[in-house]
């Protein structure tokens, strides 16, 4: 395995660690288990410095090209 993947590999772990951080605390705050919060900010659980970390980790890991093509297929929804 090269650097450059294993480093990946730990960004990727962080990044799972944070969000999995923000869904205990969305726990913790009487969730719904079976709802998903948004992800915006302020329904994210997340502190203003992990939402910042979370995004440079995401920007690290995926290329610019699949940000914006996975950014295009994305339908929103209608309420």
């Amino acid at each position: 395995m090269t650097q450059s993947s294993t480093i990946k590999q730990q960004q990727a772990q962080r990044i799972l660690e944070l969000f999995a951080i923000a869904r205990q605390r969305y726990l913790d705050a009487e969730g719904n288990p079976r709802r998903t919060p948004t992800g915006l900010k302020g329904d994210d659980y997340m502190t203003d410095e992990e939402r910042q970390e979370a995004l440079v980790l995401g920007r690290q890991i995926f290329p610019q090209e699949y940000i914006d093509n996975t950014a295009r297929s994305i339908k929103p929804v209608e309420s």
